[in-house]
This record gives C-alpha cells, sequence and structure tokens, in this order.
C-alpha cells in the first residue's frame, strides 16, 4: 500500500504488469501485455508447466476458461451493472454463482441463470448466505444481521433483484436451502 505495508486477502486481481513481474521473479515467461487474449494464453502456458498430472492442469485451464464465459454471460444478461443496484462499475462487479460452482454440474456452472452480477457488499453477503433472494426477487435477510449492519456494507435490505425469470428459480430455490444460513426468514 501507500503506507508500505501489505494487504491479506484471497485472489486479488494482478494488472499485466504485475503478474509479469511476479512470472519474472520465478523463472518463468512474462506475461504478454498486449491484450486478454495473450495473458490467458500465457497464464494457460504457465498452468501447463506446473508439476501436476496432466488431468489437473486441464481442469485448471478449463475453469478457468468457463469462469471467464460465466462471467461474460452474466454481464450481458445484467446490461453491465448490479443485479441488484443497477450499479455500472463493471470492474468491481462479480460474477456470482447462485448454486455455488463446487455444487453445480458443467451446465450450471456456465448457466447464466445461475448467477447474478454483484456489487462487491451484496456478493459477498449473498455468497455467505446473510442475505438471499425469493423468486420474485425480494431479498431476504438472515436473522443473524440486521439490517443497521446490512446498511453500513451499503446493502438495502429492502432492495431486490431487478428481474427474475422461472430459470433463475430452481438456483435461488438450492441457494435458500442450502446456503442462506438461517431457518427465520423475515415476512416480506
Amino acid at each position: 500500500t501507500v503506507n508500505r505495508t501489505g494487504v491479506q486477502g484471497y485472489l486479488f486481481k494482478l494488472p499485466p504488469e504485475a503478474g509479469a513481474f511476479l512470472l519474472d521473479r520465478v523463472n518463468e515467461s512474462p506475461l504478454a501485455l498486449d491484450g486478454v487474449d495473450a495473458a490467458d494464453h500465457d497464464i494457460s502456458t504457465a498452468i501447463a508447466s506446473l508439476d501436476i498430472p496432466e488431468t489437473e492442469k486441464q481442469a485448471i485451464i478449463q475453469s478457468r476458461v468457463g469462469q471467464g464465459k460465466f462471467r461474460e454471460k452474466l454481464i450481458d444478461y445484467w446490461g453491465s451493472t448490479c443485479a441488484v443496484t443497477g450499479v455500472a462499475l463493471l470492474p468491481l462487479l462479480r460474477a456470482s454463482h447462485i448454486k455455488p460452482w463446487r455444487d453445480s454440474n458443467n451446465a450450471e456452472r456456465l448457466d447464466p441463470f445461475n448467477g447474478l452480477l454483484l456489487a462487491p457488499s451484496h456478493d459477498a453477503a449473498f455468497d455467505s448466505g446473510l442475505i438471499s433472494f425469493s423468486d420474485d426477487g425480494a431479498m431476504l435477510v438472515s436473522s443473524g444481521v440486521s439490517g443497521e449492519q446490512l446498511r453500513r456494507i451499503g446493502v438495502d435490505p429492502s432492495a431486490s433483484l431487478r428481474k427474475t425469470e422461472p430459470a433463475h428459480f430452481p438456483y435461488l430455490e438450492y441457494h435458500r436451502a442450502h446456503i442462506f444460513k438461517y431457518d427465520e426468514r423475515p415476512q416480506h
């Protein structure tokens, strides 16, 4: 940081220059800075050089490619805006699975109806089960969190999804049954 302290986190997005610097430091070829396709190619090459079984290498490469396609589908479906707030800050928006990746089959993993494009606070609250959504899109709030706590992180508990379709319903039901953390749900 500017204060010369570190920031702890998981899966930070790096600018291509930072990735090139890091790969150069571990004796890998630096990332090409010509664009996303070149970077994807170089990342796939770096994965291919790992000392792991070939099937694991291919699984990592395919999951990375699949996640990019999933995000693209969500950006298209939600019009490059948050599914709840409508905010159009695409670099901040997260492609969030309704039914988690780990619990989904291959078709479900890429199905845009199994996804929401969410602002970071909404994504974190949704992934952790503090909020969910009814089939009509109304936000459901866990009994373990107050509306005031949600408002402080930028989540309006009275908000709702901007649209839902019947294809969303099985995924939303799964989220409510398996991810949404508390049995007590407010009446809407």
